[in-house]
């Protein structure tokens, strides 16, 4: 009988802890989490120490920068169908994110007046190029048609890599092929999310293209000569590889009968963002 009492009480705690992947995401929590990850991972790559200034504002600035995208994506007059999730969260409760957003804002000029010069104009010159993505992509006379999923996977692994590439002392050539690796990594991720929620049909570009970028991935990690190279070269295979496991299984459930449900489109998203974060496998202490 005590077993039978508890039951409830264990549902609701697994509830709670299931709802915590939904609201990294929701809570738009789930890119600074990624980039900081790898912001980090390319300092240790580049033999060079990343600072907590540094770190803090990559993280507060694109947590800054996805409310702000998602917002705007979600103001009134936006087409109803290509609202998701995150946007309905951000809308319904976009008094407490302002609120939140000021106080982050706040706190990141006072963080960018302390960080290291070259990182400020390094950030400084990526801020413009955002700046004129938001334009091309929420002012109503512009509208600019152009590969938005290409274009934030570049800037967004620029911005990772800022925090080691600044530094006078950094290993450029140990990024110079890493980081463009990262950003085909998360041109995949963007490209994958926006064909789940497409609900695009059942047959995807996304096992080839992971396939392609899962063997330059191999490659640089056989042709490398840096272990820190290597192990984020596998980090990159693991996401792809990832990616890919998410996408087969959806394209499986779609196959089978109405009972075995795919999974849904917040489910997916929060899954191809968690797989983006493989780097804490650098945390293992491998012997190389």
């Amino acid at each position: 009988m005590a077993v039978v009492a508890s039951l409830p009480g264990v549902r609701r705690r697994r509830l709670r802890l299931a709802a915590i992947p939904a609201y990294w995401h929701l809570l738009s929590l789930d890119a600074p989490t990624v980039a900081v990850v790898w912001a980090w991972s390319f300092a240790r790559a580049a033999q060079v120490h990343a600072s907590a200034i540094s770190l803090a504002v990559l993280g507060i600035g694109t947590w800054l920068i996805y409310v702000a995208d998602r917002l705007l994506d979600g103001r009134p007059g936006s087409p109803r169908n290509e609202l998701r999730e995150r946007h309905v969260f951000h809308a319904r409760h976009q008094r407490p994110l302002l609120v939140a957003a000021a106080v982050a804002g706040a706190a990141l000029m006072a963080l960018i007046v302390l960080m290291p010069a070259p990182a400020r104009r390094d950030d400084t010159i990526l801020f413009g190029f955002l700046l004129a993505y938001f334009l091309a992509v929420h002012l109503p006379p512009l509208r600019i048609r152009f590969p938005r999923e290409l274009v934030v996977g570049l800037m967004f692994a620029s911005a990772c890599a800022v925090p080691a590439w600044s530094q006078s002392g950094a290993s450029h050539e140990r990024l110079r092929w890493i980081v463009p690796l990262f950003a085909a990594l998360c041109w995949l991720n963007c490209r994958a999310i926006a064909f789940w929620e497409q609900e695009a049909p059942r047959r995807s570009w996304i096992a080839a293209s992971a396939l392609a970028l899962a063997v330059a991935a191999g490659v640089l990690a056989v042709l490398t000569g840096s272990p820190a190279i290597l192990r984020l070269a596998i980090a990159v295979l693991a996401s792809t590889m990832l990616l890919f496991a998410v996408d087969r299984d959806r394209r499986r459930a779609l196959r089978r009968s109405s009972s075995d449900a795919p999974l849904s489109p917040l489910a997916l998203r929060v899954l191809a963002d968690a797989s983006l974060l493989t780097p804490v496998l650098l945390l293992i202490p491998w012997r190389l």
